[in-house]
């Protein structure tokens, strides 16, 4: 478990890394019988295989501030998907633009627009700040969007 919570420290927001923290706190939880994290907690814990960039983490206070330089996944890790999170943010606002794609804009600055129109539009019905943006890399220079509510992914591109 303790592994699982270093992990989160590649996460630069600080509410997205608690909630990450709680989420990688599910195998202690089912040990003791207790109700599971949320299901977007958990997805927001990056996979062991991220554990080689992942700050260390101190018994006594939570990961330095400043991340390590971020390392680009393998190509086998992007196209098998485990690849850990590029970005990760609550978003701020989206918007769809004439073509039916969507534009995001997190709270961490970044705006995404999706480029698979033809894969299908997205039905968000709460306020943009209900949901948690976790956005990965793909092979080829791609990159995925998929929010807390949805496992659902969609390829998205950064416009700033």
């Amino acid at each position: 478990m303790l592994a699982a919570v270093a992990r989160c420290g590649v996460i630069q927001d600080d509410r997205i890394w608690l909630e990450c923290v709680y989420g990688a706190q599910q195998p202690m939880r089912a040990k003791l019988a207790l109700p599971p994290a949320p299901e977007f907690q958990q997805r927001l814990v990056p996979p062991a295989s991220a554990a080689a960039s992942a700050p260390a983490l101190q018994a006594s206070a939570r990961p330095q501030a400043k991340p390590a330089p971020r390392r680009k996944p393998g190509f086998f890790q992007s196209l098998v998907g485990d690849a850990p999170p590029f970005a990760t943010s609550r978003m701020k606002s989206f918007r769809y633009e004439k073509n039916g794609a969507f534009v995001v804009s997190l709270e961490n600055g970044q705006e995404w627009r999706q480029t698979d129109v033809e894969g299908g539009g997205v039905s968000w019905t709460r306020a943009p700040s209900n949901y948690i943006v976790t956005i990965t890399s793909g092979s080829f220079n791609s990159y995925t969007l998929g929010t807390s509510d949805s496992p659902r992914k969609y390829r998205v591109e950064r416009l700033r």
